[in-house]
């Protein structure tokens, strides 16, 4: 006797399938498994309200500056880590100075409320947009401590942005880089940031999000800006979201 199979659980079963086989590469299947863990971790991270507590004795805002444009308003942080070691996935809330914050509230993107990875000694731009017209002027950004659920970077992949590339100056609203994985771990739900700075401020920003870049694989990025970009010095940041 042959024993029915119902199409609803097959369906699962060729999902889970496609789900393992796009994340692992040439991975093992236990680093397969804790990259399809950390994207299953974030994804039910974001919808539920920011979990802030504590602090990173390591990471410090340097700058922050409210960007704003006809389509919305951008918030950029500059992050730096003072430490020995790489950090991630810092939960991180800001708002204009004064106000409440923008982005603790549920179903945030996860990296609309959590900083993206910093290498030590390093210092990334990290930016949060929204369509709402915010005021001018200078932002707060408090980062907290990383959550237990977390991956760890022990080291961080090398995702490289090909700064030849960028537009700076030729179309004020939006500007090209090229994004590439160096490195042998996929990448996925990857913030690129982009920000623009002339005359000593910040006059532009902007972000996207690469929902998979594979090993040794570029991807041709239009990053659209809020703000005037145009004659400003513009900088491009990706960093990596998976570790191992």
């Amino acid at each position: 006797m042959v024993a029915s199979v119902s199409p609803t659980w097959l369906l699962c079963v060729v999902s889970m399938a496609a789900v393992t086989a796009a994340v692992s590469g040439c991975a093992t299947t236990q680093d397969a498994n804790k990259r399809i863990d950390a994207r299953f971790d974030r994804t039910l991270s974001s919808r539920k309200p920011l979990d802030f507590t504590g602090s990173d004795p390591d990471v410090r805002v340097t700058d922050t500056a409210v960007v704003k444009g006809k389509e919305g308003s951008a918030i950029v942080v500059l992050l730096r880590n003072h430490g020995d070691h790489p950090v991630n996935d810092l939960p991180i809330e800001v708002g204009p100075r004064g106000g409440r914050p923008l982005n603790t509230e549920a179903n945030v993107p996860y990296f609309q409320s959590h900083a993206p990875a910093i290498a030590p000694g390093e210092e990334v731009a990290w930016v949060y947009t929204t369509k709402e017209p915010l005021p001018s002027g200078a932002a707060f950004a408090r980062v907290g401590a990383r959550p237990a659920a977390a991956p760890t970077a022990d080291n961080l992949p090398d995702v490289t942005v090909d700064d030849s590339s960028l537009t700076s100056g030729r179309d004020a609203g939006s500007v090209q880089t090229e994004v590439r994985n160096d490195s042998g771990v996929p990448q996925y739900d990857l913030d690129v940031y982009a920000v623009a700075r002339r005359g000593g401020r910040y006059v532009a920003a902007g972000r996207t999000t690469l929902e998979h870049l594979g090993v040794s694989k570029s991807a041709h990025l239009t990053l659209s800006l809020l703000g005037d970009a145009k004659g400003a010095h513009v900088q491009v940041f990706a960093p990596p979201t998976l570790f191992e």
